[in-house]
């Protein structure tokens, strides 16, 4: 029997990541994170060597990337945003294929920022919206990942609206409320899956 693979979307820090622990709890699954893949990326020599001639700047001599200062340059120049997604995206695109081929559990749930916006809705079976009200996510990402709500907004408005995501999901779980919300949305979605 294949795998189900599971596309969690949302907006940035509506708790994806708490979410795919919730499917965890109830079944055995393979986490697919492509941040974590994104970090390995970038320790790959190949890598480092492009990011080097394209941003020189911003690649110190033992190699380490500065990710902070390449946000802030990425995310007000548009061109320059592509040349770094030109680099990275097909490595990382390739270990998210190769892990959901690798994988031997009942469930694949595939956390990726950028999943409807590179085409990885194709290799999903589903799709899960996490909601979360806006005031929420930014002061998680104040917390979390020491964003300002300007900086918030801005990386939100590179990938597609809260609108759109929503509409293409199959099913959608409430992460604004409490734990115990959200696991009834996702054991409501599991029970509907496998009816």
């Amino acid at each position: 029997m294949s795998a189900t693979v599971l596309g969690l979307i949302g907006g940035i820090a509506s708790g994806k990541s708490s979410v795919a622990g919730l499917f965890e709890a109830e079944r055995p699954c393979t986490r697919i994170d492509a941040d974590v893949l994104a970090r390995r990326v970038l320790r790959s020599p190949s890598v480092q060597r492009a990011l080097r001639e394209r941003f020189p700047r911003m690649v110190g001599p033992d190699g380490s990337f500065d990710r902070k200062k390449m946000a802030s340059l990425v995310f007000q120049k548009p061109a320059e945003l592509a040349a770094l997604e030109a680099i990275l995206h097909p490595p990382i695109l390739r270990g998210i294929r190769s892990a959901i081929a690798r994988a031997r559990s009942e469930y694949i749930l595939l956390d990726a920022p950028l999943l409807l916006e590179t085409g990885l809705d194709r290799l999903c079976n589903a799709l899960v919206y996490v909601a979360c009200p806006a005031r929420v996510r930014r002061r998680r990402a104040a917390h979390t990942r020491g964003w300002s709500e300007d900086e918030h907004r801005q990386r939100e408005s590179r990938q597609w609206s809260l609108r759109r995501k929503r509409a293409r999901a199959d099913y959608i779980v409430n992460n604004g409320s409490t734990p115990a919300v959200a696991r009834r949305d996702v054991r409501r979605i599991l029970r509907r899956i496998e009816g």
